[in-house]
């Protein structure tokens, strides 16, 4: 059977086991002293605040209506974040093979040209501006006239 002996810092036998078995333990009176956290320093906050000890910072938290993350939730957000963004990737892979389909030319078309806009601005020459459906129209009438003529 296999004994062993844990010491403390100063030296004192803390316990024995024999075996997986615990023969001895010290217990309390290994760590005769508390073990306390300070209160965490004065600090400003990203927003500009004065946060003063641990309370105040749970204040801020509710007001602001903010969560304190640690490491293994930065972790977890950013992981997140690459699979969002893969995915956002993967979408517009998809879009943008869908739109080069579209954006090869078959044939090209001759544009014909018109002296529309030329002949609207004679016609509208030193008048106030007419309003939108008014000028819908008035350009739709002055097609008809170009067609004719």
């Amino acid at each position: 059977m296999r004994k062993r002996w844990v010491y403390g810092a100063g030296g004192d036998l803390v316990a024995e086991y024999h075996g997986s078995e615990c023969v001895f333990y010290a217990g309390d009176a290994v760590n005769k002293s508390a073990e306390i956290m300070p209160d965490m320093p004065e600090f400003q906050s990203i927003d500009g605040a004065v946060i003063a000890g641990r309370a105040a910072w749970r204040e801020h938290l509710k007001k602001t209506d903010c969560i304190e993350m640690g490491h293994s939730d930065m972790k977890a957000s950013q992981e997140n974040w690459a699979k969002r963004k893969a995915a956002h990737k993967d979408r517009l892979k998809g879009q943008l093979a869908i739109s080069q389909q579209f954006d090869q030319p078959t044939e090209i078309k001759e544009f014909k040209r018109t002296n529309l806009n030329v002949e609207m601005a004679n016609r509208l020459h030193g008048r106030p501006p007419p309003g939108r459906i008014e000028m819908l129209k008035m350009t739709i009438e002055q097609m008809k006239r170009s067609k004719r003529g």
